[in-house]
């Protein structure tokens, strides 16, 4: 893999402090676990190495917020701070090749399992590489930055960069932002799921231990386990999910249900009991995706939680979601929960800070943290780079233990795309793709398509 090299010094234009949640997200960042947002492009042909560069570096000239870097005082100081550059550090962008999908695979991981630096500006870094078929340009970018749907806005505008310079003419009108996040199903004469007496849990109380996923790490020592790997999956239901909406369910509600299920199964073939299951699901404003978006990490995060007991009917189990996910998205709140606004208001020194949540997290995590992430990007309009238009768009989110798992999800061109992204501390590669199949089938028998196969 060819990296980017070193650029000259740069002027400083003035200095930001760092929001609640930049601050947070470092705390979370580690070597083993980076806190970094993942968006991948394939498209079926080549794209020029030169072309790429150029709309990169088009993009950041124009768009003075990404040219950021973390300032390098003091971790004895109570915050961080963001410094604006005229020009940039490094070059962001890399290229490699690919044999094969297993290589790709291997090189997502490997630049996945890295943050991009907060010392050097720009905080992102995009990978061109190119195989069999076409090529992939894949952006990982920190999360104390940029969100999912700010990641997407910067994809597609080296997107129309580059088509400026492979066509020679005016960029294309930036497309709507599409569907929000867990829109509903268009309307559809098919008769609701059956349902049953029994009732989802609707809310943890904040006392009893949230469910983790059964592990099954990757072989051999520990420090074999940092990192992530990622799994890709089309699911190609979303004709069939439209008969959910009779019972007020959307994208989202489907997904966060399918995950709860699939979780409960999983771990009751591991032989663990069953309990309260949490999911938290970032709300984003779709804006965030669109030309008057901020270059920021802006998700409200919230939490869907139920208990899935023998017997649960899947339409009981995504009416108690959609009616959660509708009051999160209908009722504003903080960005993040109570212990973590007052320990990033703290008047300590970041260190201290970064210690506290650790220790915090080692002691209570267990008992308290969420079960998994689950995060919908919405409907995209599909991204074209020239004369070729991406024929998949991936999206993920990071995933620190011991949580271990989150899946993002986007859907372009009528088709779901789904990345499970894991610690090998909690999944090998085979369990990985076994946890995965399953979640399919879930979705498979919530939607009918299984009876229909």
């Amino acid at each position: 893999m060819s990296v980017g090299t070193a650029m000259p010094a740069t002027e400083r234009l003035g200095q930001v402090r760092f929001a609640v949640a930049d601050e947070l997200t470092c705390y979370y960042d580690r070597p083993d676990e980076p806190a970094n947002v993942h968006l991948e492009a394939r498209v079926p042909a080549r794209l020029d190495e030169a072309g790429v560069r150029a709309a990169v570096r088009a993009v950041l000239e124009g768009e003075p917020e990404l040219r950021t870097r973390q300032s390098a005082t003091s971790r004895w100081r109570p915050a961080f701070y963001w410094e604006y550059l005229a020009g940039v550090d490094v070059d962001p962008v890399a290229t490699a090749s690919f044999a094969d999908e297993d290589e790709l695979a291997d090189l997502r991981s490997a630049l996945l399992s890295q943050s991009p630096s907060l010392r050097t500006c720009p905080p992102l870094r995009f990978l061109l590489a190119t195989g069999p078929g076409g090529d992939a340009l894949i952006l990982n970018a920190h999360h104390a930055r940029i969100d999912g749907l700010s990641c997407l806005r910067l994809l597609r505008q080296v997107a129309e960069h580059y088509t400026v310079l492979a066509r020679g003419g005016d960029p294309p009108e930036p497309p709507g932002v599409g569907a929000p996040c867990g829109a509903a199903f268009p309307p559809r004469s098919v008769a609701a799921l059956p349902r049953s007496s029994v009732q989802a849990t609707p809310r943890s109380d904040g006392i009893t231990p949230i469910v983790k996923i059964a592990p099954e790490p990757e072989a051999g020592p520990s420090s074999d386990r940092s990192g992530y790997g990622t799994r890709h999956v089309t699911w190609d239901g979303l004709e069939e999910a439209a008969s959910l909406r009779a019972a007020g369910a959307s994208v989202n509600d489907l997904l966060i249900a399918a995950m709860m299920m699939t979780i409960a199964g999983w771990n009751e073939s591991h032989g663990r009991k069953r309990g309260l299951i949490k999911i938290t699901m970032p709300v984003g404003d779709p804006a965030q995706a669109g030309a008057g978006g901020l270059w920021a990490n802006t998700s409200r995060l919230t939490s869907v939680t139920a208990r899935i007991e023998a017997g649960l009917a899947a339409a009981d189990l995504l009416a108690d979601v959609a009616a959660q996910t509708r009051y999160a998205k209908e009722h504003s709140g903080p960005q993040v929960d109570f212990f973590c606004r007052v320990l990033a208001a703290s008047p300590v020194p970041v260190a201290v800070k970064d210690r506290l949540l650790r220790t915090a997290i080692t002691l209570a995590g267990s008992v308290v943290c969420d079960t998994c992430l689950v995060s919908n990007l919405g409907v995209i309009e599909p991204v074209t780079f020239g004369a070729v238009t991406a024929s998949q768009l991936w999206f993920s989110t990071f995933a620190h233990m011991p949580r271990g798992l989150s899946l993002g999800a986007l859907t372009v061109a009528g088709r779901l795309q789904l990345t499970f992204r894991y610690r090998p501390a909690l999944f090998s590669e085979p369990a990985a793709a076994a946890f995965a199949r399953r979640y399919v089938q879930v979705l498979d028998r919530i939607t009918g398509r299984e009876a229909a196969s």
